[in-house]
């Protein structure tokens, strides 16, 4: 079974959008952004779409929570905003994000 590691980011909104606005540079495998107030996030398909979705979301909305989770040979940073919209951004080089964004176990 994977270890789980789990980084809480505390940077705020400015910093979660830099991190976003940088992350094909580590990997970019998946992004997904599931919107349940609204059809838009169903109809991207490119992961660029999502990635300028995903930024503009973060732009326009208050973040509720943050995480980056390493499970296996990736991480995962994970963002929810106003309990309405879920960012999950799949990398491969979690190491490197890691000490970029100078991210601390929870």
């Amino acid at each position: 079974m994977d270890k789980v590691e789990i980084y809480g980011i505390t940077c705020g909104k400015e910093g979660i959008i830099k991190m976003f606005e940088k992350i094909i540079q580590y990997g970019l495998v998946d992004i997904d952004v599931e919107n349940r107030a609204s059809l838009v996030d169903d109809m991207l398909k490119s992961s660029e779409d999502k990635l300028r979705y995903a930024i503009q979301k973060l732009e326009e909305n208050d973040v509720n929570t943050a995480r980056f989770v390493i499970k296996g040979d990736v991480g995962v940073l994970i963002v929810k905003i106003e309990d309405i919209i879920t960012i999950r951004a799949t990398i491969k080089e979690y190491k490197k994000f890691i000490e970029d964004f100078k991210l601390v176990t929870d």
